[in-house]
């Protein structure tokens, strides 16, 4: 007798179901393809978003923005801190000056969904240079400015910042009186 590779494994096939009314069992390619689906979804969502240009916060990936964004403006004009200018018909931010408060108006006023993303993040990083003061006396302008607790502030030393848990809202470099924090 020829046995063949689903009765050695213990299955049995659809046709030979003797209760038609039992729901069918997932073959072990479902249950995996099932699996392998779940983790690459799950492991998109902590990926942080990719951009050459500062946009927005919620902004989603940089190749994808400029295809959604209309150009209409209207996160300029509800932008509470004015630190998103239009650059080129689509929007950047300038945070130079001020910071952004990810506070989300920008968001709601997108008519498209170019603004979308779950994740707030600018897509600037904080950098501290040389010239930080807390090298040579105290200063601690910086230490709890930090809404995502990225900036690790220590005596006599330079603050140290994690990069992944930095959004660029740029509120440590507003809060820096010398300019010692950039943003990149």
């Amino acid at each position: 007798m020829k046995l063949s590779k689903g009765k050695l494994l213990g299955y049995k096939p659809m046709i030979e179901r003797k209760n038609k009314t039992q729901e069918p069992q997932p073959s072990r390619r479902a249950l995996f393809t099932g699996m392998a689906k779940r983790s690459y979804q799950a492991g998109q969502i902590a990926e942080k978003v990719q951009r050459t240009v500062p946009r927005p916060p919620n902004a989603v990936d940089e190749d994808i923005f400029t295809r959604l964004c209309n150009q209409c403006g209207e996160c300029e004009k509800v932008c509470p801190e004015s630190v998103i200018r239009m650059d080129n018909g689509f929007p950047t931010l300038d945070v130079e000056y001020s910071h952004c408060t990810l506070c989300g108006k920008c968001q709601v006023a997108c008519p498209t969904i170019a603004l979308s993303n779950k994740q707030q993040d600018t897509g600037l990083r904080a950098k501290a240079s040389e010239t930080c003061i807390n090298l040579y006396g105290y200063c601690e302008s910086c230490a709890s400015s930090c809404s995502s607790q990225a900036l690790e502030w220590k005596d006599s030393q330079i603050p140290i910042i994690d990069t992944t848990k930095c959004t660029g809202c740029g509120l440590c470099k507003s809060d820096c009186f010398i300019g010692a924090i950039q943003l990149n």
